[in-house]
């Protein structure tokens, strides 16, 4: 059985930090909202990058304002 590090202890039941990186998503981003149940444009789309190093964006929807994230990159 593993057994966990100090550097894992000190993390549980933390909530994961996100890792933004300079450049901007493009304006154009779609993204399906949870709340509506519908493909929507992200209103100001942010390009990040998750904590295991994958790219992803993240933006809010404009119709009810709820957060949308897509991984991958933006295209």
């Amino acid at each position: 059985m593993r057994q966990r590090g100090d550097s894992q202890l000190a993390n549980v039941g933390k909530k994961p930090q996100l890792r933004r990186s300079a450049s901007m998503a493009t304006a154009t981003s779609m993204g399906y909202c949870m709340k509506c149940k519908a493909q929507r444009d992200m209103k100001d789309p942010e390009q990040i990058t998750m904590k295991n190093g994958r790219p992803a964006t993240q933006g809010t929807c404009p119709m009810c304002g709820t957060k949308i994230f897509k991984i991958g990159a933006a295209k």
